[in-house]
């Protein structure tokens, strides 16, 4: 309708517009998001060139296989009990419906205009990185944190880590394709994998760790093939190895403990508490623990109340040994002297190990979970392990059909209740796993399913030598092996929007 008042292209580039919107909006804000997809429907209405839309989206495959994974949450409600969470996790989910069919009634003409989409995302991500840092490391703004996790300011730090892993794929996509750009294409992927590291979120480590290897079987496949199998070799074995010491037991010998001193250089007695290993120092953190002298003593050094908390909101004279012991120090006054004021402040602020930058203390802490197994409250890689327990239980009881999209929440609160679970109510979550989630919602005919569409996604942008495809679609498997991953309206948005707009070819020129 539109384009007899302002040209033959206006309702192409209202449709470019919208898309570019929704792009810049997945990484930053809900209502830009949702302002965006209602933008791209009235454009569709006003176009209102209904046949055409009608024989596209008969012939998109993928489109009809989402579409079906949509429905199947629609029929779920037959038996489903929970209605109020039933149509909020239909609202939710809504643009799983909304975005493919826009882009299958109406996909983009040429590359041209994806480099336009893939830009937005990329642009509006490296701004919010550099938002987030700057606010995190104090640069502007007075923002209090509790945990590095939090330096996420505008969505969940997940989901924009894997978002931030995606337009490090995209900029390597670019640095093949427009080569004129490579400096400033390498300095913004450099800053991003600095971002992924020091942000220390997981999901984005691995994400980046499978667009490397997406990218080097690209580059390498038809040059060289013993180059690729010996880069593959080196990862395979890094990982390997990797693996084996984050879950290889520390075994200390009790008879090297056995003769501790008994007392400090003031004469008042240690405490010695084999049974807490430290993964960084390989010993126990609750030797030589002088709790008379570190309570006495640390007001000399800091305002902060020793039987209070610290800015993690963690016990504070728990976080005072946990650091001494990183550093292989007693605890006592003597250790407490030798401090700095830098890690006094480090302290205050919550950190326990002297290892307390990039991703390496990621990995420590998982080690420390699994070295220290007990209470697993705020511990995520042990919430995880009860999640996916308690999920495997609930599938056991109706592996067919599942429970349907209402009742997940209280089929695991029940479950939790059968358990006695450890975890407190406000820990007593879903899976963290999408592929459990959806065989508990639906079955193991609703998760065969769902796996076929990402088979086919993946066969298609193969097939089409389309290597962004593959790289988001990886990321996105990768993500479902601990994040229900688009079950918040980021997440959805970001895998709609992109599962779409990679379900058909964008021929290089207009069609």
């Amino acid at each position: 309708m539109l384009n007899r008042f302002f040209g033959i292209n206006t309702h192409r580039n209202l449709h470019l517009f919208g898309l570019c919107t929704l792009a810049i909006g997945t990484p930053l804000n809900k209502i830009v998001m949702s302002l965006s997809m209602m933008f791209l429907v009235l454009n569709l209405l006003l176009e209102a060139d209904f046949s055409t839309y009608f024989e596209r989206l008969k012939k998109n495959k993928l489109y009809l296989l989402i579409l079906g994974f949509y429905l199947l949450h629609v029929a779920s409600i037959v038996w489903s009990e929970n209605m109020d969470y039933t149509l909020y996790d239909l609202r939710v989910k809504l643009p799983l419906l909304v975005i493919p069919t826009i882009l299958a009634a109406k996909p983009l003409e040429n590359r041209s205009q994806l480099h336009f989409v893939l830009a937005s995302i990329s642009i509006s991500t490296i701004l919010l990185t550099v938002l987030n840092y700057g606010f995190y490391n104090q640069w502007f703004g007075h923002r209090e944190y509790e945990d590095i996790r939090e330096m996420s300011i505008l969505t969940s730090h997940i989901r924009f880590a894997i978002i931030v892993a995606f337009v490090i794929g995209i900029c390597l996509y670019y640095l093949q394709k427009f080569k004129q750009y490579r400096i400033p294409l390498i300095l913004i992927t450099a800053w991003l994998l600095y971002y992924t590291l020091y942000s220390q979120v997981l999901s984005g480590l691995i994400s980046v760790f499978v667009i490397t290897c997406v990218f080097i079987t690209h580059l390498f496949w038809k040059k060289n093939k013993i180059i690729l199998l010996s880069i593959f070799s080196i990862l395979a074995l890094s990982t390997t190895l990797g693996l084996i010491w984050l879950f290889s037991p520390v075994n200390i010998d009790l008879d090297a403990y056995s003769n501790l001193e008994t007392t400090t250089i003031e004469g008042n007695y240690y405490s010695h508490n084999l049974e807490v290993v430290s993964p960084l120092t390989e010993e126990p953190i609750l030797i030589y623990v002088c709790r008379k002298e570190i309570e006495r003593d640390w007001g000399k050094y800091s305002s902060m109340d020793i039987e209070g908390k610290d800015k993690k909101g963690q016990p504070l004279k728990s976080t005072v040994i946990r650091y001494l012991s990183s550093k292989k120090m007693r605890k006592d006054a003597a250790s407490l002297s030798q401090l700095t004021k830098k890690e006094i402040q480090l302290i205050e602020n919550g950190v326990t190990s002297i290892v307390h930058d990039g991703i390496l203390p990621r990995f420590y802490g998982l080690k420390y979970q699994l070295l220290n197994k007990g209470n697993p409250n705020g511990h995520s890689l042990l919430q995880r392990i009860e999640y996916w327990t308690t999920g495997i239980q609930i599938i056991q009881k109706q592996p067919l059909l599942g429970v349907g999209i209402g009742d997940i929440q209280d089929a695991f609160n029940q479950q939790y209740l059968e358990n006695n679970s450890a975890l407190t109510e406000d820990n007593r979550r879903r899976t963290h796993n999408y592929f459990l989630t959806v065989w508990i919602t639906f079955g193991i005919i609703g998760l065969v399913y769902f796996l076929w569409i990402h088979v086919e996604f993946i066969k298609q942008n193969i097939a089409r030598k389309e290597i962004l495809g593959v790289v988001f679609i990886l990321i996105i498997l990768v993500s479902f092996l601990i994040e229900d991953t688009i079950e918040s309206q980021t997440g959805v948005t970001f895998y709609a929007l992109f599962f779409a707009l990679f379900s058909l070819p964008t021929p290089e020129k207009k069609m």
